[in-house]
């Protein structure tokens, strides 16, 4: 039996995502998984962020075929659904995973014949639900009625969070029954434990590792420095501060908003195919996102290695910190922030008990391959 014939006896998955990157990024290992037992066909609306293609190749040279988002192509697979005698059939389809926004929308326009099968991951729910911007307190409102009206016949709602699975079912908006809270894919544990020689007393960065916009805390990040600047310069000589955002955000950087934000003493640095090897030199993580974060990988991997966080309090990072952190962000007054950061710093007991309490907890509840096994399991 050719390879041909083998992906016709194999039951057939579409995964829609926003971007090619985020497949590579989060989701290469459930695609690996379930490659064993599946014909894996990945649908996705745009690139990404630069990103090292080796691993999304390496799928493709075992079946995964990749196509970009196109009307053109959901017409021809329309139609071929509706003619009886068309080979889609042959692959008995069985799954469509679907994952954010934008493709949560369009899937529901046209994979209509998979509707009941339909597994959708809401990732990316955060700053829709929880930006202060007007735009998307709007959009709140129209995503609210459309859910409602697509829950009812998908198979499974994926939530990252149990405030978030509250959320949707004390509005009505899905029934309690075909939620499932699952971190995404989890964090890789055993790649961790690998490279787990976190020197904390030679470290030195301050970081902010997110998208550069206001919902993410980018301005706040940023005013932090201006006030540390003037009124603590011993504190920023001794601990530069660190911005590793996507190259994408960098390019729509004007040359004088770079030149600003370096004349503060701040580096910037792109995003690379593993964030962590930017962990080597972090002494602390700043986060002050407003975003209601799902499930913040960054903060899972920071906690794991043990690296001190200041960061907000939000649905995500209560769940995987413990309710009594000492480090949530008090007030956003860039003040207030740069006087816990002094303190952070100081406090090497306090986050080596952090570690040890924590970091089991994360490997049993948030590893890749616990993850991915209760993904699986809604899938078999």
């Amino acid at each position: 039996m050719n390879n041909k014939d083998i992906l016709r006896t194999k039951k057939k998955i579409i995964i829609f995502a926003n971007t090619i990157w985020f497949l590579d990024k989060f989701k290469y290992e459930l695609i690996e998984k379930l490659l064993n037992n599946y014909h894996i066909e990945c649908l996705y609306l745009r690139n990404g962020p630069t990103f090292d293609t080796k691993r999304i190749d390496s799928l493709v040279n075992r079946g995964v075929i990749l196509r970009r988002f196109s009307f053109g192509y959901l017409l021809k697979y329309i139609f071929q659904c509706l003619n009886p005698y068309s080979k889609i059939k042959k692959f008995k389809l069985y799954r469509l995973i679907v994952f954010t926004i934008s493709p949560i929308i369009l899937s529901s326009l046209f994979f209509f014949n998979l509707r009941s099968s339909t597994i959708i991951v809401l990732e990316g729910l955060g700053r829709v639900f929880s930006s202060k911007l007007i735009i998307f307190r709007i959009l709140k409102k129209f995503m609210l009625i459309f859910y409602k009206l697509l829950f009812k016949d998908c198979k499974n709602v994926v939530v990252l969070n149990y405030s978030d699975s509250t959320y949707l079912t004390e509005l009505g908006i899905v029934s309690i029954n075909k939620i499932n809270v699952i971190p995404g894919t989890g964090i890789n544990t055993e790649y961790l434990d690998g490279i787990n020689n976190y020197d904390y007393k030679q470290n030195k960065y301050i970081d902010y590792i997110a998208r550069a916009i206001p919902d993410k805390g980018f301005n706040i990040f940023l005013n932090t420095k201006i006030y540390l600047n003037k009124f603590n310069k011993d504190f920023v000589n001794k601990y530069p501060f660190r911005i590793i955002i996507p190259q994408s955000d960098i390019d729509i950087f004007s040359k004088q908003n770079i030149n600003f934000i370096k004349s503060l003493g701040i580096e910037i640095k792109p995003y690379i195919s593993n964030q962590l090897d930017y962990f080597a030199d972090t002494k602390a993580i700043l986060f002050p996102t407003k975003y209601g974060e799902g499930l913040s990988r960054v903060v899972m991997e920071s906690v794991y290695l043990g690296i001190p966080l200041l960061l907000s309090r939000n649905q995500g990072t209560e769940q995987i910190l413990p309710f009594d952190y000492k480090y949530f962000i008090k007030s956003y007054n860039p003040s207030s922030i740069a006087e816990q950061l002094n303190e952070l710093i100081k406090d090497e007991e306090y986050f080596e008990r952090i570690l040890f309490t924590q970091k089991d907890k994360l490997k049993k509840m948030y590893s890749i391959t616990a993850s991915i096994d209760e993904f699986c399991k809604l899938i078999d």
